[in-house]
Formats: C-alpha cells, sequence, structure tokens
C-alpha cells in the first residue's frame, strides 16, 4: 500500500527540485528525505528518479506517480472535511501564520471571538513573512496563512492554494505633525528620510515604485520591516513613511496624507485547496473578516 507520507515528500520533490530543498522546507535531515523516495520506489517497484548530469529527476513513471499522488493527497483532503463536516463542530488546532500588522491590529480580536463561540478550538499562531509562510502552507507545516499583496506584484495562482480576499486595506502616506518633513504630498519628499521596508520585500518594493511615479528615488534612512518602529520615527520627527489603513490606531502623533490614486494593499488568507470548507478554517475566515471590516470603517481614514 502506498504511504501519504511519501506521496507527500514525492509531491515537495517535484515542487522544490532538490532532497535537499525538501529537507529543509520539512525540517528533516537529507539522508531522511532520501531514505524515505527509496522506500517508495521500492513500493512502487519501479525507477521513480534518474540523474541527468549531477541533477536528479522524476522519470516518466514518476511524474505518472506524481499525477495519481496528487489526486489521491486531494482525496485525502477531502476525506478529512467530510469527516469533520458531519456535525459542523468547530474543534482541533488551527496552525496560522501571519505577519505583523495583522497580527497586531485584527488577529487578537477575531480569536477572542472565537474563543467566545468555539471553546473547543485551540489557534495557534507564529509571524512570518508571506513567502515563507506560503512555503509553509504548502508542505503541510501550517493550515491557514494571512497574506498581503500589492498592486503590480501579484503572483499566479497555485492551483494547490485555495484563496479567499479577506479586504482592500487602502495605504497611506505618512509624516510627523509638524517640521520640514510635514508636507501635504509625497512629491515634496525628493530629499527626505524614509523608514521603510528594504529592497526585495514586497511592501518595500511597492514603496519604491510609489516614489518612482511621484519622479524620486527615496532615500532609505532606515531599512526596517517592522511597520510599529517605522511609525515611531514618523512620530518622532526623524522619518516619513507609508502605512495601511488597518494600522490606523497606531496612529497618534502622525499626520496622514492621501497617495495618487488611493493604492490598496489586498488582504487574503490562503489554505490547501480541499481543506477550506474544514468548519474551523470557516468560523476562523468569518471571525476574521469581521473584524476586518469593522477596523477599516472605524478608522476614519476613509469614508
Amino acid at each position: 500500500m502506498l504511504s501519504l507520507a511519501r506521496l507527500r515528500l514525492l509531491q515537495e520533490f517535484h515542487r522544490l527540485g532538490t532532497i535537499t530543498s525538501v529537507a529543509e522546507s520539512l525540517n528533516y535531515s537529507r539522508s531522511a528525505v532520501s531514505q524515505q523516495l527509496t522506500l517508495l520506489e521500492r513500493e512502487v517497484g519501479v525507477p521513480l528518479f534518474e540523474k541527468i548530469g549531477r541533477t536528479l529527476h522524476l522519470t516518466e513513471q514518476g511524474e505518472i506517480l506524481l499525477a495519481h499522488a496528487t489526486a489521491l493527497l486531494a482525496a485525502a483532503d477531502q476525506a478529512l472535511v467530510a469527516v469533520h463536516s458531519y456535525d459542523d463542530a468547530v474543534s482541533g488546532t488551527l496552525r496560522v501564520t501571519s505577519f505583523q500588522s495583522v497580527l497586531s491590529t485584527i488577529l487578537p480580536p477575531a480569536l477572542s471571538s472565537l474563543n467566545a463561540r468555539y471553546p473547543e478550538l485551540t489557534v495557534e499562531v507564529a509571524q512570518r513573512e508571506v513567502l515563507d509562510a506560503m512555503e509553509e502552507l504548502l508542505a503541510g507545516q501550517v493550515d491557514l496563512v494571512l497574506g498581503e499583496e500589492y498592486q503590480g506584484q501579484i503572483p499566479p495562482l497555485d492551483p494547490g492554494i485555495h484563496r479567499e480576499i479577506l479586504l482592500e486595506d487602502p495605504m497611506h502616506l505618512i509624516t510627523p505633525e509638524d517640521g520640514p518633513l510635514a508636507v501635504d504630498g509625497i512629491e515634496e519628499l525628493d530629499r527626505a528620510p524614509f523608514a521603510i521596508d528594504p529592497p526585495g520585500v514586497p511592501t518595500g518594493d511597492w514603496a519604491a515604485a510609489v516614489c518612482g511615479r511621484a519622479g524620486f528615488v527615496p532615500r532609505l534612512a532606515f531599512a526596517t520591516i517592522d511597520p510599529l518602529l517605522q511609525i515611531h520615527l514618523v512620530r518622532l520627527g526623524h522619518a516619513v513613511s507609508f502605512t495601511p489603513t488597518l494600522l490606523a490606531p497606531m496612529l497618534e502623533g502622525v499626520r496622514v496624507v492621501d497617495l495618487p490614486d488611493n493604492p490598496t494593499r489586498t488582504l487574503y488568507t490562503a489554505v490547501r485547496a480541499g481543506r477550506q470548507e474544514l468548519p474551523a478554517i470557516r468560523a476562523f475566515r468569518s471571525a476574521l473578516a469581521a473584524v476586518a471590516r469593522e477596523t477599516i470603517i472605524d478608522s476614519g481614514l476613509v469614508e
């Protein structure tokens, strides 16, 4: 009988390309992954892998097994959904990962709502950057990812992922309340010090693009992925920055300035395809969406 765990390793090998990458993704030793794939090959009784040069590839028979492995793993997820949906009970453990602006705003009240309504549900939360979180989701290490995308940066959708849009979160320029950096528009900030995410991080690339459309390259005085530190540096007069509307409760002591064309970031939740109907996932998504809508409405930064 084929092992679902070994079939998932085969799927990960196809996705990542090397045994070393699979081992790093799943926190296994390289030898353990190699041993399990060898056992899978022995179970099937045909060669699944071949070396071309120094690189390991799937054989044609390996590709055939991969196609069936994808279907079998999806069927296993669907079976899990059917069992858990029998009485629609919201229980068990849900492993969630997200980034700081969500973790510090809408997630805590959503957890309070879930705790009150579904005491049998346990939510475990870890902070991760979005790209790392998506890798963990595909590897089965987490159940749900809270992600973000910026205009012009939307990647192709993975067929193994079910995404649900949470909300469009308006973005703003923030400046000190007074002093030379307290300007009325981004075009006045050509030589100003910015506190933003560094290049190579989606938020940082988006910020650089916004400044580029205003006709200048931002002077990166403070390269940090911590949005609360960015806001504090602005509050004390050391820099200007950008902020999403969700962080409105943290913006005391700064000026909020509208940006041209009113850009937004897209917040979404992602789960492995086939698991979106699990009662715990449906309950979590619903609670999060309710808090997100309320926070945006109450922010005072949008009409």
